[in-house]
């Protein structure tokens, strides 16, 4: 009987407790929700300023539950007080557009540009064969070239150079060039220099005299041999020398060496060359051209023949400060009626130092305009002084004897500076 009451009163005391845990257990459920809201407005306000460091919009805020969306008033939208900008290119883009490796987009509105000047000077007595207006002035800007340089797309590369003298502005070549042909093939399209020898593919700043050699200056003019046309190189391999073969096809005017008289009347060159190493200080390079066209009279074929040998020594250990160039280039022009001409010249620079160079030059050159009258011959030495790659001062002793029997002495000045870039000529 004891241990019945003990029961019943255990059970009295248990029903009695329940309600009291269950109310204790809703109460700790509140209080956590309660944190859990607060903690939700505290991370809300964070990430409101955090946006409004950085400048964003502000995070919106938690959608409403279902019940409350009939309390909410929608607001009319902003008056138009702004137009909305057009949709253009962050200017991070732009500068990614403009750094690309890409060379044919990075040049595309912005190609390489140099203007290189040659003022020139003279002292003593001139040419009494020159055609009047055309000797040279005591001073003078000679000329000023302007070139612009830029890949057009992966496959080429346009090249022009105005040359821009007292006697106006001229297209001296403007061309397309296509370097990445199958076969070890490259080509030019446009206005060039015809690749006949050295001296005649030089543009005016890079040649080691203030003049033109008389072989040059009598068969082709100062304005050389270049025309419209289409030019095909090709390299052959093989185990002994750097050989290139070079084709091309000109329109057929070209001022005082052809002239076409009919449409059909094209001129053309070849040239071949072949470029040695000798030694870890010296190599050679031998090359042979030929050209033909209708002569200027319009009466049959004029042909040139052509040999260009040199020599080029620079030391490793003292290359920057002592090298040696030596020169000779010949051709032979058979006019219609067999009559031939000829001349060459040769021609020994050397560097003295950093910024010093000297030189001499001997030439001999006949005249197709006044064959069969006797040779005109000359000698010269030049002294030439670089302050930087950009600028160059240089004086020329010049002596020559024309055919006529006039000997003429001359001091020559010339002074180039440059600005902007340039690419590099042929080697």
């Amino acid at each position: 009987m004891a241990h019945r009451g003990h029961r019943i009163l255990f059970l009295i005391v248990m029903f009695a407790a329940t309600p009291l845990v269950a109310q204790s257990n809703d109460d700790r459920i509140k209080q956590l929700e309660n944190k859990i809201d607060a903690l939700l407005q505290q991370a809300t306000a964070l990430r409101a300023e955090v946006d409004a460091l950085k400048g964003a919009q502000p995070t919106p805020a938690p959608a409403p539950a279902e019940e409350d969306l009939t309390k909410i008033s929608v607001a009319p939208p902003p008056a138009a007080t702004e137009q909305t900008a057009p949709a253009t290119p962050a200017l991070t883009d732009v500068q990614t557009i403009n750094n690309a490796p890409n060379p044919g987009a990075s040049k595309v509105f912005n190609p390489d540009t140099s203007v290189i000047a040659n003022f020139m000077g003279k002292a003593g007595q001139h040419n009494p064969y020159e055609f009047p207006g055309s000797q040279r002035e005591p001073l003078q800007l000679d000329e000023a070239e302007i070139a612009f340089q830029a890949y057009v797309d992966p496959y080429a590369k346009a090249n022009f150079f105005f040359s821009v003298t007292p006697g106006g502005i001229e297209v001296e070549e403007g061309y397309a060039q296509f370097v990445t042909l199958p076969y070890d093939l490259t080509a030019k399209v446009g206005r060039f220099k015809a690749t006949f020898g050295k001296a005649n593919t030089w543009h005016t700043h890079v040649r080691p005299w203030v003049d033109q050699p008389l072989m040059i200056h009598n068969f082709f003019g100062d304005e050389q041999f270049h025309d419209d046309g289409i030019s095909v190189s090709k390299i052959f391999p093989n185990s002994f020398a750097y050989t290139e073969g070079t084709l091309e096809v000109f329109r057929g005017s070209t001022e005082g060496v052809f002239e076409r008289a009919h449409d059909n009347d094209l001129s053309y060159n070849a040239h071949l060359k072949v470029f040695k190493d000798i030694s870890e200080n010296s190599n050679i390079e031998l090359g042979t051209s030929y050209a033909r066209g209708t002569s200027t009279d319009g009466l049959g074929i004029n042909q040139f023949a052509g040999l260009d040998a040199t020599y080029r020594w620079k030391p490793l250990q003292r290359g920057l400060y002592n090298s040696l160039i030596a020169r000779f280039e010949g051709l032979v022009n058979r006019l219609p009626g067999g009559r031939d001409q000829n001349g060459f010249y040769t021609s020994l620079d050397y560097q003295l130092g950093q910024r010093w160079f000297t030189g001499v030059r001997f030439d001999r050159a006949g005249h197709p305009l006044t064959a069969p009258t006797p040779y005109d011959k000359g000698v010269s030495a030049t002294l030439t002084f670089w302050p930087s790659e950009f600028s160059q001062i240089r004086g020329q002793l010049r002596r020559t004897d024309y055919g006529a029997g006039k000997t003429v002495n001359e001091l020559l000045f010339q002074l180039q500076f440059a600005i902007g870039a340039h690419g590099a000529h042929t080697f």
